[in-house]
Protein backbone atom coordinates (compact mmCIF):
# COMPACT_ATOMS: atom_id res chain seq x y z
CA UNK A 1 0.00 0.00 0.00
CA UNK A 2 0.91 3.02 -0.69
CA UNK A 3 2.27 5.19 2.49
CA UNK A 4 0.56 8.32 3.23
CA UNK A 5 1.66 10.76 6.76
CA UNK A 6 -1.99 12.27 6.42
CA UNK A 7 -4.82 9.38 6.13
CA UNK A 8 -6.24 9.95 2.79
CA UNK A 9 -9.82 8.05 3.30
CA UNK A 10 -9.81 5.10 0.14
CA UNK A 11 -12.74 7.37 -1.44
CA UNK A 12 -10.69 10.19 -1.61
CA UNK A 13 -7.60 7.89 -2.72
CA UNK A 14 -10.00 6.49 -5.75
CA UNK A 15 -12.17 9.31 -6.92
CA UNK A 16 -9.72 11.34 -9.01
CA UNK A 17 -8.43 8.17 -10.72
CA UNK A 18 -11.79 7.28 -11.52
CA UNK A 19 -12.71 10.95 -12.72
CA UNK A 20 -9.34 10.68 -15.03
CA UNK A 21 -9.80 7.82 -16.61
CA UNK A 22 -14.01 9.00 -17.13
CA UNK A 23 -12.49 12.42 -18.77
CA UNK A 24 -10.42 10.12 -20.66
CA UNK A 25 -12.77 7.56 -21.69
CA UNK A 26 -15.17 11.02 -23.75
CA UNK A 27 -12.64 10.17 -26.84
CA UNK A 28 -13.79 6.36 -26.48
CA UNK A 29 -17.24 8.09 -26.51
CA UNK A 30 -16.16 9.83 -29.84
CA UNK A 31 -14.66 6.57 -31.20
CA UNK A 32 -17.70 5.25 -30.54
CA UNK A 33 -20.48 7.75 -31.79
CA UNK A 34 -18.46 7.01 -35.61
CA UNK A 35 -18.56 3.36 -35.10
CA UNK A 36 -22.03 3.17 -34.70
CA UNK A 37 -22.79 5.13 -37.95
CA UNK A 38 -22.49 2.60 -40.33
CA UNK A 39 -24.91 0.77 -38.89
CA UNK A 40 -27.12 4.45 -39.51
CA UNK A 41 -25.63 4.24 -42.88
CA UNK A 42 -25.73 0.67 -44.24
CA UNK A 43 -29.74 0.94 -44.66
CA UNK A 44 -29.64 4.36 -45.60
CA UNK A 45 -27.44 4.27 -48.80
CA UNK A 46 -28.67 0.61 -49.78
CA UNK A 47 -30.69 2.26 -52.47
CA UNK A 48 -34.54 0.89 -50.75
CA UNK A 49 -34.79 4.48 -50.29
CA UNK A 50 -36.66 6.75 -52.30
CA UNK A 51 -35.84 9.84 -51.08
CA UNK A 52 -31.98 9.60 -50.13
CA UNK A 53 -30.03 11.38 -53.54
CA UNK A 54 -26.75 8.96 -52.58
CA UNK A 55 -26.64 5.10 -52.62
CA UNK A 56 -24.38 2.61 -52.68
CA UNK A 57 -24.61 -0.74 -54.34
CA UNK A 58 -23.75 -4.25 -52.29
CA UNK A 59 -19.70 -4.06 -52.98
CA UNK A 60 -19.93 -0.44 -51.82
CA UNK A 61 -22.50 -1.15 -48.54
CA UNK A 62 -19.87 -4.13 -47.52
CA UNK A 63 -17.30 -1.00 -47.71
CA UNK A 64 -18.99 1.13 -45.20
CA UNK A 65 -19.34 -2.03 -42.98
CA UNK A 66 -15.61 -2.67 -42.71
CA UNK A 67 -13.76 0.32 -44.02
CA UNK A 68 -12.80 1.57 -40.36
CA UNK A 69 -11.99 -1.29 -39.39
CA UNK A 70 -9.49 -1.75 -42.53
CA UNK A 71 -7.60 2.00 -41.37
CA UNK A 72 -8.11 1.53 -37.53
CA UNK A 73 -4.05 -1.07 -38.03
CA UNK A 74 -2.61 2.23 -39.69
CA UNK A 75 -3.23 3.99 -37.00
CA UNK A 76 -2.59 1.10 -34.71
CA UNK A 77 0.90 1.48 -36.01
CA UNK A 78 1.41 4.91 -35.03
CA UNK A 79 -0.04 4.58 -31.94
CA UNK A 80 2.91 3.73 -29.92
CA UNK A 81 5.10 6.46 -31.43
CA UNK A 82 2.35 8.83 -30.58
CA UNK A 83 1.76 8.29 -27.35
CA UNK A 84 5.24 8.30 -26.49
CA UNK A 85 6.65 11.29 -28.05
CA UNK A 86 3.63 13.54 -27.11
CA UNK A 87 2.16 12.12 -24.15
CA UNK A 88 -1.06 10.18 -23.61
CA UNK A 89 -3.30 13.00 -23.25
CA UNK A 90 -2.35 15.26 -26.08
CA UNK A 91 -2.77 12.34 -28.24
CA UNK A 92 -6.15 11.61 -27.22
CA UNK A 93 -6.48 15.45 -27.84
CA UNK A 94 -5.04 15.42 -31.06
CA UNK A 95 -7.36 12.76 -32.35
CA UNK A 96 -10.17 14.57 -31.91
CA UNK A 97 -9.57 16.78 -34.98
CA UNK A 98 -9.93 14.24 -37.83
CA UNK A 99 -13.23 13.06 -35.82
CA UNK A 100 -14.63 16.26 -36.06
CA UNK A 101 -13.65 16.62 -39.98
CA UNK A 102 -14.77 13.02 -40.60
CA UNK A 103 -18.50 13.96 -39.32
CA UNK A 104 -18.01 17.57 -41.30
CA UNK A 105 -17.82 14.91 -44.28
CA UNK A 106 -20.58 12.84 -43.64
CA UNK A 107 -22.83 15.79 -43.46
CA UNK A 108 -21.79 17.64 -46.75
CA UNK A 109 -21.13 14.25 -48.66
CA UNK A 110 -22.71 14.00 -52.25
CA UNK A 111 -20.45 11.43 -53.67
CA UNK A 112 -20.16 7.53 -52.35
CA UNK A 113 -15.63 8.18 -52.18
CA UNK A 114 -16.40 10.90 -49.61
CA UNK A 115 -18.35 8.89 -46.81
CA UNK A 116 -15.82 6.31 -47.54
CA UNK A 117 -13.00 8.65 -47.01
CA UNK A 118 -14.81 9.89 -43.83
CA UNK A 119 -14.92 6.29 -42.25
CA UNK A 120 -11.14 5.96 -43.10
CA UNK A 121 -10.54 9.27 -41.21
CA UNK A 122 -12.19 7.63 -38.17
CA UNK A 123 -10.83 4.51 -38.58
CA UNK A 124 -7.21 6.23 -38.41
CA UNK A 125 -7.87 8.65 -35.61
CA UNK A 126 -9.18 5.61 -33.86
CA UNK A 127 -6.12 3.68 -33.97
CA UNK A 128 -4.47 6.26 -33.01
CA UNK A 129 -5.84 6.55 -29.83
CA UNK A 130 -5.95 3.04 -28.55
CA UNK A 131 -2.09 2.87 -27.29
CA UNK A 132 -3.15 6.01 -25.44
CA UNK A 133 -6.50 5.10 -24.20
CA UNK A 134 -5.02 1.89 -23.18
CA UNK A 135 -1.37 3.12 -21.52
CA UNK A 136 -3.36 6.23 -19.89
CA UNK A 137 -5.69 4.28 -17.69
CA UNK A 138 -3.04 1.38 -17.07
CA UNK A 139 -0.72 3.98 -15.27
CA UNK A 140 -3.02 5.97 -13.57
CA UNK A 141 -4.86 3.39 -11.50
CA UNK A 142 -4.30 1.33 -8.81
CA UNK A 143 -4.75 -2.40 -9.63
CA UNK A 144 -7.41 -2.82 -7.52
CA UNK A 145 -9.22 -0.46 -9.92
CA UNK A 146 -7.06 -1.43 -13.23
CA UNK A 147 -9.38 -3.99 -14.35
CA UNK A 148 -12.38 -2.03 -13.66
CA UNK A 149 -11.43 1.26 -15.31
CA UNK A 150 -9.45 -0.31 -17.95
CA UNK A 151 -12.89 -2.03 -18.93
CA UNK A 152 -14.69 0.99 -18.86
CA UNK A 153 -13.25 2.49 -21.85
CA UNK A 154 -15.80 -0.01 -23.06
CA UNK A 155 -18.64 1.44 -21.70
CA UNK A 156 -17.85 4.48 -23.49
CA UNK A 157 -17.25 3.28 -26.79
CA UNK A 158 -20.81 1.05 -26.09
CA UNK A 159 -22.48 4.88 -24.86
CA UNK A 160 -21.02 6.19 -28.29
CA UNK A 161 -22.75 3.37 -30.56
CA UNK A 162 -25.87 3.40 -28.62
CA UNK A 163 -25.50 7.31 -29.14
CA UNK A 164 -25.22 6.85 -32.80
CA UNK A 165 -28.13 4.40 -32.50
CA UNK A 166 -30.61 6.82 -30.80
CA UNK A 167 -29.17 9.67 -33.55
CA UNK A 168 -30.42 7.74 -36.25
CA UNK A 169 -33.85 6.62 -35.24
CA UNK A 170 -34.64 10.11 -34.80
CA UNK A 171 -32.63 12.41 -36.68
CA UNK A 172 -31.75 11.85 -40.75
CA UNK A 173 -27.96 10.50 -40.89
CA UNK A 174 -26.98 14.00 -42.00
CA UNK A 175 -27.97 15.80 -39.05
CA UNK A 176 -27.03 13.16 -36.55
CA UNK A 177 -23.62 13.51 -38.51
CA UNK A 178 -23.17 17.34 -37.42
CA UNK A 179 -24.19 16.65 -33.95
CA UNK A 180 -21.39 14.25 -33.68
CA UNK A 181 -19.17 16.68 -35.29
CA UNK A 182 -19.23 19.08 -32.45
CA UNK A 183 -19.00 16.37 -29.49
CA UNK A 184 -14.97 15.79 -30.33
CA UNK A 185 -14.60 19.63 -29.32
CA UNK A 186 -15.95 18.86 -26.21
CA UNK A 187 -13.75 15.75 -25.60
CA UNK A 188 -10.86 18.19 -25.91
CA UNK A 189 -11.81 20.65 -23.78
CA UNK A 190 -12.77 18.01 -20.83
CA UNK A 191 -8.89 16.50 -21.27
CA UNK A 192 -7.78 19.80 -20.75
CA UNK A 193 -8.66 19.27 -16.89
CA UNK A 194 -6.66 16.17 -16.18
CA UNK A 195 -2.71 15.30 -15.41
CA UNK A 196 -0.85 13.69 -17.70
CA UNK A 197 0.32 9.98 -16.41
CA UNK A 198 3.40 10.37 -13.83
CA UNK A 199 5.00 7.49 -16.02
CA UNK A 200 5.21 9.11 -19.13
CA UNK A 201 6.30 12.48 -17.19
CA UNK A 202 9.42 10.93 -15.21
CA UNK A 203 10.53 9.09 -18.61
CA UNK A 204 11.07 12.69 -19.89
CA UNK A 205 12.61 13.70 -16.61
CA UNK A 206 9.54 15.91 -15.79
CA UNK A 207 9.97 15.02 -12.45
CA UNK A 208 8.11 17.62 -10.28
CA UNK A 209 5.35 18.03 -12.95
CA UNK A 210 4.99 13.87 -12.50
CA UNK A 211 4.86 14.21 -8.68
CA UNK A 212 2.24 16.75 -8.74
CA UNK A 213 0.22 14.60 -11.41
CA UNK A 214 0.98 11.33 -8.89
CA UNK A 215 -0.37 13.45 -5.95
CA UNK A 216 -3.28 14.66 -7.78
CA UNK A 217 -4.40 11.23 -9.27
CA UNK A 218 -3.84 9.97 -5.59
CA UNK A 219 -6.34 11.73 -3.51
CA UNK A 220 -4.97 15.77 -4.22
CA UNK A 221 -2.62 15.18 -1.55
CA UNK A 222 0.76 16.65 -1.04
CA UNK A 223 3.73 15.18 -3.35
CA UNK A 224 5.69 14.20 0.04
CA UNK A 225 2.99 11.81 0.75
CA UNK A 226 3.40 9.97 -2.85
CA UNK A 227 7.26 10.07 -2.17
CA UNK A 228 7.27 6.28 -2.12
CA UNK A 229 5.36 5.03 -4.92
CA UNK A 230 7.04 8.05 -7.21
CA UNK A 231 10.39 6.79 -6.13
CA UNK A 232 9.12 3.18 -7.07
CA UNK A 233 8.03 4.51 -10.56
CA UNK A 234 10.82 6.67 -10.91
CA UNK A 235 13.42 3.75 -9.89
CA UNK A 236 11.49 1.24 -12.40
CA UNK A 237 11.44 4.20 -15.52
CA UNK A 238 14.90 4.68 -15.20
CA UNK A 239 16.20 0.58 -15.04
CA UNK A 240 13.94 0.28 -18.37
CA UNK A 241 15.73 3.44 -19.86
CA UNK A 242 19.38 2.28 -18.85
CA UNK A 243 18.48 -0.88 -20.62
CA UNK A 244 17.09 1.23 -24.08
CA UNK A 245 20.43 2.77 -23.74
CA UNK A 246 22.67 -0.20 -23.70
CA UNK A 247 20.53 -1.38 -26.77
CA UNK A 248 20.95 -1.10 -30.49
CA UNK A 249 18.20 -1.56 -33.31
CA UNK A 250 19.00 -5.29 -33.28
CA UNK A 251 18.28 -5.80 -30.08
CA UNK A 252 15.11 -3.23 -29.65
CA UNK A 253 13.92 -5.73 -32.72
CA UNK A 254 14.92 -8.68 -30.27
CA UNK A 255 12.70 -7.86 -27.99
CA UNK A 256 9.20 -8.19 -30.09
CA UNK A 257 11.18 -11.78 -31.00
CA UNK A 258 10.77 -13.09 -26.73
CA UNK A 259 8.26 -14.63 -25.42
CA UNK A 260 7.48 -11.88 -23.30
CA UNK A 261 5.65 -9.82 -26.70
CA UNK A 262 4.67 -12.86 -28.46
CA UNK A 263 2.92 -14.88 -25.90
CA UNK A 264 0.34 -11.99 -25.12
CA UNK A 265 0.31 -10.62 -28.67
CA UNK A 266 -0.83 -14.12 -29.40
CA UNK A 267 -3.67 -14.33 -26.59
CA UNK A 268 -4.61 -11.04 -27.61
CA UNK A 269 -5.10 -11.82 -31.16
CA UNK A 270 -7.28 -14.77 -30.19
CA UNK A 271 -9.63 -12.95 -27.96
CA UNK A 272 -10.02 -10.40 -30.97
CA UNK A 273 -11.40 -13.68 -32.91
CA UNK A 274 -13.56 -14.69 -29.98
CA UNK A 275 -14.80 -11.10 -29.82
CA UNK A 276 -15.21 -10.07 -33.41
CA UNK A 277 -16.45 -12.81 -35.15
CA UNK A 278 -19.74 -12.64 -34.58
CA UNK A 279 -20.46 -8.87 -32.92
CA UNK A 280 -19.05 -6.81 -35.52
CA UNK A 281 -20.61 -8.05 -38.70
CA UNK A 282 -23.96 -8.23 -36.36
CA UNK A 283 -23.50 -5.11 -35.34
CA UNK A 284 -22.41 -3.34 -38.65
CA UNK A 285 -26.05 -5.04 -40.76
CA UNK A 286 -28.30 -4.57 -37.05
CA UNK A 287 -31.47 -2.75 -39.22
CA UNK A 288 -30.76 -5.06 -42.21
CA UNK A 289 -30.49 -8.67 -39.74
CA UNK A 290 -33.08 -7.46 -37.90
CA UNK A 291 -35.75 -6.36 -40.78
CA UNK A 292 -35.02 -9.65 -42.53
CA UNK A 293 -36.34 -11.66 -39.29
CA UNK A 294 -39.35 -9.31 -39.12
CA UNK A 295 -39.13 -9.07 -35.37
CA UNK A 296 -41.83 -7.49 -33.73
CA UNK A 297 -40.35 -4.16 -32.83
CA UNK A 298 -39.33 -1.38 -35.64
CA UNK A 299 -35.77 -2.26 -36.99
CA UNK A 300 -34.15 1.14 -35.36
CA UNK A 301 -35.90 0.81 -32.05
CA UNK A 302 -34.81 -3.08 -31.82
CA UNK A 303 -30.86 -1.54 -32.68
CA UNK A 304 -31.44 1.34 -30.03
CA UNK A 305 -32.47 -1.77 -27.74
CA UNK A 306 -29.98 -3.66 -28.46
CA UNK A 307 -27.56 -1.20 -27.86
CA UNK A 308 -28.88 -0.50 -24.38
CA UNK A 309 -28.54 -4.00 -23.46
CA UNK A 310 -24.79 -4.13 -24.81
CA UNK A 311 -24.10 -0.77 -22.74
CA UNK A 312 -25.61 -2.49 -19.38
CA UNK A 313 -23.55 -5.60 -20.06
CA UNK A 314 -20.45 -3.51 -20.29
CA UNK A 315 -21.92 -1.60 -16.75
CA UNK A 316 -22.33 -5.09 -14.95
CA UNK A 317 -18.53 -6.12 -16.31
CA UNK A 318 -17.27 -3.06 -14.54
CA UNK A 319 -19.30 -3.96 -11.63
CA UNK A 320 -18.24 -7.57 -11.11
CA UNK A 321 -14.98 -7.91 -12.91
CA UNK A 322 -13.45 -7.50 -9.75
CA UNK A 323 -15.40 -10.44 -7.71
CA UNK A 324 -15.51 -12.86 -11.21
CA UNK A 325 -12.15 -12.32 -12.61
CA UNK A 326 -11.64 -12.19 -16.24
CA UNK A 327 -11.25 -16.12 -16.94
CA UNK A 328 -14.60 -17.46 -15.43
CA UNK A 329 -16.54 -14.40 -16.77
CA UNK A 330 -15.02 -15.23 -20.17
CA UNK A 331 -16.24 -19.12 -20.22
CA UNK A 332 -19.64 -17.49 -18.96
CA UNK A 333 -20.19 -14.78 -21.50
CA UNK A 334 -18.70 -17.25 -24.70
CA UNK A 335 -21.14 -19.72 -23.78
CA UNK A 336 -24.13 -17.50 -24.06
CA UNK A 337 -22.49 -16.06 -27.12
CA UNK A 338 -21.99 -19.17 -28.72
CA UNK A 339 -25.92 -20.58 -27.47
CA UNK A 340 -27.53 -17.72 -28.71
CA UNK A 341 -26.02 -17.77 -32.07
CA UNK A 342 -27.15 -21.59 -32.43
CA UNK A 343 -31.17 -20.48 -31.47
CA UNK A 344 -30.53 -17.71 -34.00
CA UNK A 345 -29.18 -20.45 -36.49
CA UNK A 346 -32.32 -22.70 -35.53
CA UNK A 347 -34.85 -20.40 -36.12
CA UNK A 348 -33.59 -19.11 -39.56
CA UNK A 349 -33.24 -22.60 -40.53
CA UNK A 350 -36.93 -23.87 -39.26
CA UNK A 351 -38.18 -20.34 -41.43
CA UNK A 352 -36.25 -20.88 -44.50
CA UNK A 353 -34.37 -17.93 -43.50
CA UNK A 354 -31.05 -18.46 -45.97
CA UNK A 355 -30.15 -15.05 -47.84
CA UNK A 356 -30.68 -11.53 -47.78
CA UNK A 357 -32.92 -11.16 -50.99
CA UNK A 358 -36.99 -9.96 -49.99
CA UNK A 359 -38.22 -13.63 -51.05
CA UNK A 360 -36.14 -15.08 -47.82
CA UNK A 361 -37.72 -12.80 -44.83
CA UNK A 362 -39.76 -14.34 -42.22
CA UNK A 363 -43.76 -14.68 -42.57
CA UNK A 364 -44.61 -14.06 -39.48
CA UNK A 365 -42.75 -11.81 -36.60
CA UNK A 366 -41.50 -13.36 -33.71
CA UNK A 367 -39.33 -12.33 -30.70
CA UNK A 368 -37.37 -15.16 -30.50
CA UNK A 369 -34.59 -14.09 -32.93
CA UNK A 370 -34.34 -10.81 -31.77
CA UNK A 371 -34.22 -11.79 -28.31
CA UNK A 372 -31.49 -14.12 -29.50
CA UNK A 373 -29.30 -11.47 -30.85
CA UNK A 374 -29.93 -9.17 -28.51
CA UNK A 375 -28.63 -12.22 -25.61
CA UNK A 376 -25.49 -12.32 -27.94
CA UNK A 377 -24.50 -8.76 -28.02
CA UNK A 378 -24.90 -8.65 -24.42
CA UNK A 379 -22.90 -11.88 -23.63
CA UNK A 380 -20.02 -10.32 -26.24
CA UNK A 381 -20.03 -7.00 -24.39
CA UNK A 382 -20.10 -8.56 -20.56
CA UNK A 383 -16.33 -8.97 -21.20
CA UNK A 384 -15.19 -10.39 -24.71
CA UNK A 385 -15.61 -7.29 -26.35
CA UNK A 386 -13.43 -5.44 -23.96
CA UNK A 387 -10.86 -8.41 -22.85
CA UNK A 388 -8.66 -7.60 -25.57
CA UNK A 389 -8.12 -3.75 -24.33
CA UNK A 390 -8.22 -4.68 -21.18
CA UNK A 391 -5.03 -7.40 -21.46
CA UNK A 392 -3.15 -4.95 -23.76
CA UNK A 393 -2.77 -2.98 -20.95
CA UNK A 394 -1.86 -5.55 -17.89
CA UNK A 395 0.65 -8.06 -19.87
CA UNK A 396 3.05 -5.92 -21.51
CA UNK A 397 6.09 -4.96 -20.12
CA UNK A 398 6.80 -1.32 -19.94
CA UNK A 399 9.90 -1.51 -22.72
CA UNK A 400 7.47 -2.40 -25.17
CA UNK A 401 3.93 -1.62 -23.95
CA UNK A 402 3.48 1.71 -26.40
CA UNK A 403 4.40 -0.09 -29.49
CA UNK A 404 2.64 -3.45 -28.53
CA UNK A 405 -0.55 -2.34 -28.03
CA UNK A 406 -0.52 -0.61 -31.16
CA UNK A 407 0.72 -3.40 -32.82
CA UNK A 408 -2.38 -5.53 -31.03
CA UNK A 409 -5.00 -3.08 -31.84
CA UNK A 410 -3.77 -3.33 -35.07
CA UNK A 411 -4.67 -7.15 -36.08
CA UNK A 412 -7.23 -6.62 -34.09
CA UNK A 413 -9.07 -4.06 -36.67
CA UNK A 414 -7.79 -5.88 -39.44
CA UNK A 415 -9.62 -9.36 -37.94
CA UNK A 416 -12.74 -7.35 -37.62
CA UNK A 417 -12.49 -6.06 -41.20
CA UNK A 418 -12.12 -9.15 -41.95
CA UNK A 419 -15.09 -10.78 -40.43
CA UNK A 420 -17.17 -7.35 -41.68
CA UNK A 421 -15.81 -7.54 -44.79
CA UNK A 422 -16.98 -10.87 -45.26
CA UNK A 423 -19.91 -11.62 -43.86
CA UNK A 424 -21.97 -11.16 -47.00
CA UNK A 425 -19.67 -13.36 -49.24
CA UNK A 426 -20.12 -16.28 -45.64
CA UNK A 427 -23.89 -15.86 -46.27
CA UNK A 428 -23.97 -16.30 -49.88
CA UNK A 429 -21.58 -19.40 -49.35
CA UNK A 430 -22.95 -21.02 -46.43
CA UNK A 431 -26.42 -19.27 -45.68
CA UNK A 432 -27.41 -17.58 -43.15
CA UNK A 433 -28.06 -19.82 -40.50
CA UNK A 434 -24.03 -21.31 -41.65
CA UNK A 435 -22.54 -18.02 -40.70
CA UNK A 436 -24.54 -18.07 -37.03
CA UNK A 437 -23.43 -21.70 -36.66
CA UNK A 438 -20.09 -20.58 -37.47
CA UNK A 439 -19.49 -17.91 -35.25
CA UNK A 440 -21.38 -20.51 -32.39
CA UNK A 441 -18.76 -22.57 -33.41
CA UNK A 442 -15.76 -19.34 -32.76
CA UNK A 443 -16.87 -18.97 -29.40
CA UNK A 444 -16.73 -22.38 -28.24
CA UNK A 445 -13.47 -23.18 -29.74
CA UNK A 446 -12.40 -19.58 -27.76
CA UNK A 447 -13.52 -21.09 -24.43
CA UNK A 448 -11.32 -23.83 -25.17
CA UNK A 449 -8.62 -22.12 -25.71
CA UNK A 450 -8.83 -19.31 -23.10
CA UNK A 451 -9.08 -22.46 -20.73
CA UNK A 452 -5.43 -22.78 -21.36
CA UNK A 453 -3.76 -19.90 -22.10
CA UNK A 454 -5.23 -17.11 -20.32
CA UNK A 455 -4.04 -16.29 -17.06
CA UNK A 456 -5.95 -14.49 -14.09
CA UNK A 457 -4.96 -10.83 -13.77
CA UNK A 458 -7.40 -9.16 -12.14
CA UNK A 459 -6.41 -7.67 -8.68
CA UNK A 460 -2.54 -8.65 -9.16
CA UNK A 461 -0.65 -5.97 -9.90
CA UNK A 462 1.23 -4.38 -13.08
CA UNK A 463 4.73 -6.66 -12.05
CA UNK A 464 3.37 -9.40 -11.52
CA UNK A 465 1.75 -9.99 -14.79
CA UNK A 466 4.45 -8.69 -16.48
CA UNK A 467 6.20 -11.17 -14.93
CA UNK A 468 4.31 -14.09 -16.26
CA UNK A 469 5.24 -13.87 -19.72
CA UNK A 470 8.65 -12.37 -18.95
CA UNK A 471 10.41 -16.04 -17.25
CA UNK A 472 9.48 -14.77 -13.65
CA UNK A 473 6.77 -16.11 -11.27
CA UNK A 474 3.55 -17.33 -12.99
CA UNK A 475 -0.06 -16.03 -11.99
CA UNK A 476 -2.36 -18.56 -11.11
CA UNK A 477 -6.43 -17.93 -11.35
CA UNK A 478 -7.13 -16.86 -8.02
CA UNK A 479 -8.82 -13.37 -8.19
CA UNK A 480 -7.20 -10.98 -5.69
CA UNK A 481 -10.55 -8.64 -4.69
CA UNK A 482 -8.45 -7.02 -1.86
CA UNK A 483 -5.47 -5.69 -3.36
CA UNK A 484 -4.20 -1.66 -2.75
CA UNK A 485 -1.32 -0.43 -4.42
CA UNK A 486 1.31 -2.87 -4.69
CA UNK A 487 4.93 -2.55 -5.35
CA UNK A 488 5.56 -1.91 -9.41
CA UNK A 489 9.34 -2.71 -9.37
CA UNK A 490 11.78 -2.99 -12.06
CA UNK A 491 10.82 -5.97 -13.52
CA UNK A 492 7.51 -4.53 -13.91
CA UNK A 493 6.57 -1.66 -15.45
Amino acid sequence: MVEFTRKVSTFQRFLPQIIAVIIKNSSLFVYGTTMGMPTILIPALSGNNQDESLSMDETGISWIASMSNLCVPLGCLLSGQVAQKIGRKRALQAVNVPFSVAFALFYFASKPWQILFGLSLTGTAGGIAESPGVSYSAEVSEPILRGGLTSSGTLFISMGILFSFIGGTFFHWRTLALINAVIPLVSTVLLMLIPETPYWLVSKNRMEEAQKSLAWLRGWTSTEQVEKEFQEIRKSIEVSAQEDSNRTWRSNLQLYMEGRFIKPFLLIALTFVTAYFGLTPVTAYAVEIFNLLQVPLSSYYATVLMGSLNLIATILCAIILRFFGKRLLAFIALSGVSLCFIITASYCFLNDIYFFSSSAAASTSSWIPMVALMGMGFFSYLVVFGLPWILMGEIYHNEIRDTATGLSAAIGYLIGFLASKTFQQMVSAVTLPGVFLFYSGVAVGGILALYFLLPETEGKSLAECCQHYSGGSKLDNRVCRNRGTDKENEHGV
